[in-house]
């Protein structure tokens, strides 16, 4: 999955997750192939980017593995370790990610 601005969408791409207003009004929903009609649609709404499936965009930076945004993370909750309310939201973040990796890891699998 990746985050894209809206002005780099393309037809054909499809939603990872859906697209909500400030009301909780679902704009588009996830699974939903883009057409160039939506995307304007969604420019005009004031969508300012949205969430794809894949990685479609070379934004020039690697993809981080697994480990390293586990260890990203475990670095950044050193300084808070020991209050209990940053231990759970730590453990939260890392279910995220194990949660991303592994569902991106399926996108790229081949289907049969």
């Amino acid at each position: 999955m990746q985050r894209v601005p809206l002005d780099m969408l393309k037809p054909g791409m499809v939603c990872a997750k859906a697209v909500v207003n400030e009301k909780g009004m679902t704009l588009c929903a996830e699974g939903t192939e883009l057409s160039a009609a939506m995307i304007e649609r969604l420019k005009r709404m004031c969508v300012s980017s949205l969430v794809v499936k894949g990685s479609p965009i070379d934004t020039g930076i690697p993809a981080k593995s697994k480990e390293e945004l586990l260890a990203d993370m475990q670095a950044r909750f050193v300084p808070v370790s020991g209050d209990a309310i940053m231990d759970r939201l730590k453990e939260s973040i890392g279910k995220a990610i194990l949660s991303a990796q592994t569902e991106e890891e399926e996108e790229r699998a081949p289907h049969e």
